[in-house]
């Protein structure tokens, strides 16, 4: 497994360096997840200091999709996770990623604002806000006909913005601020809008793929960088921010200074 980095702890919190490739939790058997990671790192920890064997609490308060490096930000209380989590509902949090794209964006910056659904297959669709409208016993009728089967009974809305950053003639690199938390939403609207993220074998286009694979992509080229919180106890406004390990990401932001 990949190493975790962990960079900051207090007795509330355990803020995380996630890498790629590594599930936040529930892995599969035999294979460590970031949760368990922390707890027996927090274990090893407490057993210096206390002959008290619990196993120590460790709640997350948002996720990272598995092929996905980027800040994970872990409570070590139940008090510290509800509060997290309400901060995260209010949307009073604020998420920055860097994605590296398909293509040329005519807009250097911008506001992608669509409806996305949850399908049965495990991965997630844009539809028309009317299409959002059209659903009975969890299916959805597109406006050509087309059903589409979903879990989670509605469609929800996603809006993010982003800005570039750097370009070449292939792929541009942009930063994104998350302004709604849905399931695989960056990756799902960037493809929508004809940008694929690079390495995204998911969402990806023939023309996307044959592009990862001719610079070498082994990753999702999609980092979570930024993460601002207010601390559960202080309330006290928090930044955590990490340098991307991701080789192509990193390459574009060099260019960019």
């Amino acid at each position: 497994m990949k190493d975790i980095k962990y960079i900051y702890e207090d007795n509330d919190i355990l803020v995380c360096h996630k890498p790629s490739g590594v599930a936040t939790e529930g892995a599969r058997t035999y294979n460590m997840d970031v949760v368990n990671a922390a707890r027996n790192y927090i274990g090893r920890q407490n057993r210096e200091k206390t002959s008290d064997r619990k196993p120590p609490y460790v709640a997350t308060v948002h996720r990272l999709d598995q092929p996905v490096e980027g800040v994970l930000i872990l409570a070590k209380t139940k008090k510290a996770a509800t509060k997290l989590a309400a901060q995260i509902k209010d949307r009073t949090t604020e998420k920055y990623y860097y994605a590296l794209c398909k293509g040329s964006f005519s807009d250097k910056k911008g506001r992608l604002e669509n409806y996305l659904v949850r399908k049965e297959d495990g991965l997630a669709a844009v539809v028309t806000e009317e299409e959002s409208k059209n659903i009975n016993d969890n299916v959805i009728t597109r406006s050509n006909g087309e059903t589409i089967r979903i879990i989670g009974g509605e469609a929800k809305k996603a809006i993010l913005e982003y800005e570039v950053i750097a370009e070449n003639e292939e792929t541009t690199l942009v930063r994104v601020k998350l302004l709604t938390g849905r399931f695989h939403q960056i990756r799902v609207q960037m493809a929508n809008a004809d940008h694929p993220i690079i390495g995204d074998q998911k969402y990806g286009t023939e023309e996307s793929r044959a592009l990862t694979d001719k610079i070498g992509a082994r990753d999702v080229c999609l980092v979570s960088y930024k993460y601002i919180i207010k601390h559960p106890s202080t309330g006290k406004k928090m930044e955590f921010e990490i340098k991307p390990d991701n080789p192509q990401i990193r390459e574009m932001l060099e260019k960019s200074l």
